[in-house]
């Protein structure tokens, strides 16, 4: 007999591969961000109340002067685009609340020039105008602050929707369609996340819940890649997409992502402006016509910018998220044993928080710009303080008596039982080196440290609106050659580069004001501008003009007789550009009258009319 017959062992299977989810990409458009963002920290509800509160945000355009950035849908409906003059924007919107006054039978010419100066006051302080009786708020556009409102969303999104978030990334040149060279909208990476869920659709409906919950409108879109998803976002039709938790949000299933791109524009691809202009003149609207081109012509006619975008859009080519990281978070909070009126205890819980958070700031050699501490309520909303410095600092008794000043001018409605501090904006801290020769560590830093001690009281105490610093500009006209500016609660911007060109700005524009001046003026007079400069010029009357065209006679109103004019410089022409609103001319001279007068006058170039406008001594 042989031997018995033995099994072979087992084979063991073959290793598999680790599964791989297929990519799946969420794009979180906010539209009209930066309305959104304003009204969310002023507490405004958005298009809500009667009257209601139309915003309008403006920027200053080198060339062009004040233009609007951004408006609420009320204030767009009355006419306002951006890139819009800040000047034809204010006339529309008086035009529509004129009318709207007289229905209501509620026009009082006395109001509105109260409002009107008020509002110019506002201007020239530089900060936000406040609310006039007909709801309308104009104040300066703020990219950092928007910037940072997007960021603190995507931390939250991070923690409960996907750890791969991204801020919109940007090219150098703005694309077609894109209105504001600034991110708008939100990248996640959610492949494999939506089984998580229950599927994506459930994803999609707990992202807008969470957005609603922030108080935003969003418009998102989950599709198989970045552009794919960005375009259908921006550009996908209401009719194909799903109402969730006041957001509009498509879901385009793996495979069907250009079936789903064909009816879209062309600018939904994130391409050039030159581009979409060439691609126009050609006829071609939507995305299937461009993919029925071939792309050899595409790419010799167009450039490859376009083919990529085109591959991007598709998911042939996959683009690279810059995924944000969240900072060191500067929070720390503390709940009370019970809720409590007693101010003496809220005081001491605010200091003990201020030492913990100076103490990590200190750790990490930062120190706060901004301040905000939130009183939760027991049976109201919470109360919220807000404070600014001057300059990063980490000195906890310094923090403590700005909030304690703060805290003093509350009103608190109900018991707080939760207090929380945050330093959301931070700053690196300024290190000297001691000497051994000086008390103070330096000549100078002493003072400098007092200084922004002052304006920080001052700040708290006053509000951060009503202490503001001056600094040159380079608008040749006199009465606009400085500009206010807020200065707490902001990033200092202290570099070589920007001082090199700020001081190339003023040299030109004094070289464009001075024009016409004489070569040897600067050295008759030393001092080119008045040193008392009046707030509106005042009328005069000029007789008997020199033939360089100076007056040899003039008379102010207040003056019993005319004052014969000894000397007199100039001209020195001084004009306005023509972005800049009705062109001003003015012919400047300095006159010397007969009692000693030092004065700054100028003619008005077309309308022969002469103006004091200063005092030399």
């Amino acid at each position: 007999m042989g031997p018995p017959a033995t099994t072979p062992p087992p084979v063991p299977p073959p290793l598999l591969a680790p599964h791989k989810p297929r990519p799946r990409r969420l794009c979180i458009w906010l539209p009209n961000w930066p309305i959104q963002r304003w009204r969310r920290e002023e507490g405004i509800p958005p298009e809500a109340g009667l009257p209601p509160t139309e915003l309008v945000l403006w920027m200053l355009d080198p060339r062009r002067g004040r233009v609007v950035v951004a408006a609420s849908d009320d204030a767009m409906a009355c006419g306002l685009r951006p890139q819009m003059p800040l000047v034809e924007a204010r006339s529309l919107l008086q035009q529509r609340f004129a009318w709207l006054q007289e229905g209501a039978g509620q026009a009082h010419p006395t109001g509105q020039a109260h409002q009107a100066h008020q509002a110019d006051q506002a201007r020239q302080a530089g900060g936000p105008e406040k609310p006039s009786p007909s709801g309308v708020v104009v104040c300066q556009y703020d990219p950092a602050a928007d910037r940072a409102g997007l960021r603190q969303l995507a931390e939250v999104l991070s923690l409960q929707i996907s750890p791969l978030v991204a801020l919109e990334p940007l090219e150098k040149a703005r694309w077609a369609g894109q209105l504001l060279h600034q991110p708008q909208a939100l990248l996640l990476d959610v492949s494999g996340i939506g089984e998580l869920f229950g599927d994506e659709q459930k994803l999609l409906q707990q992202t807008a819940s969470l957005l609603d919950q922030q108080g935003f409108s969003a418009q998102l879109a989950i599709t198989s890649s970045v552009g794919s998803a960005w375009a259908i976002a921006h550009y996908g039709s209401p009719h194909s997409g799903r109402r969730q938790h006041g957001c509009l949000t498509w879901l385009v299933p793996a495979g069907e992502t250009e079936t789903a791109l064909a009816e879209l524009p062309v600018i939904a691809l994130r391409i050039a402006v030159d581009a979409a202009e060439k691609l126009h003149r050609l006829g071609i609207r939507r995305v299937d016509e461009l993919l029925r081109l071939p792309r050899s012509g595409l790419a010799t006619r167009l450039g490859s910018g376009l083919l990529q975008r085109i591959d991007q859009a598709l998911g042939t080519v996959d683009q690279t998220l810059p995924v944000h990281h969240a900072a060191a978070e500067d929070v720390v909070s503390t709940d009370l044993e019970y809720p409590t009126y007693a101010t003496d205890l809220l005081k001491h819980r605010i200091e003990q928080l201020v030492k913990q958070l100076a103490a990590g700031l200190a750790s990490r050699q930062q120190g706060a710009l901004r301040l905000t501490c939130r009183l939760d309520l027991q049976a109201h909303q919470s109360q919220r303080m807000q404070l600014g410095l001057f300059a990063p600092t980490a000195d906890a008794d310094h923090l403590t008596g700005l909030l304690h000043s703060v805290f003093e001018q509350q009103r608190l409605t109900a018991r707080v039982h939760r207090i929380v501090l945050a330093a959301p904006l931070t700053g690196p801290l300024r290190m000297h080196q001691r000497s051994l020769l000086t008390a103070h560590g330096g000549e100078g830093q002493g003072d400098a440290a007092a200084l922004a001690k002052l304006i920080d009281g001052l700040s708290g105490r006053l509000g951060g609106e009503r202490v503001l610093g001056v600094r040159r500009s380079s608008n040749p006209l006199p009465e606009q050659a400085f500009q206010t500016s807020v200065l707490t609660g902001r990033r200092a911007q202290r570099n070589a580069a920007a001082s090199n060109t700020r001081s190339r700005e003023t040299r030109a524009s004094d070289t464009r004001a001075g024009a016409d001046r004489p070569p040897t003026l600067a050295a008759e007079i030393p001092l080119r501008r008045p040193l008392d400069l009046l707030r509106q010029p005042q009328p005069i009357e000029a007789s008997q003009l020199h033939r360089d065209g100076w007056p040899q006679q003039i008379k102010l109103r207040r003056w019993p007789a005319a004052q014969g004019v000894n000397r007199a410089w100039g001209p020195e022409r001084i004009e306005t550009g023509w972005w800049q609103g009705p062109s001003i001319r003015r012919d400047y001279f300095r006159l010397e009258t007969e009692a000693g007068q030092w004065l700054w006058v100028y003619r008005q170039l077309g309308q022969n009319s002469w103006w004091l406008h200063g005092w030399f001594g």
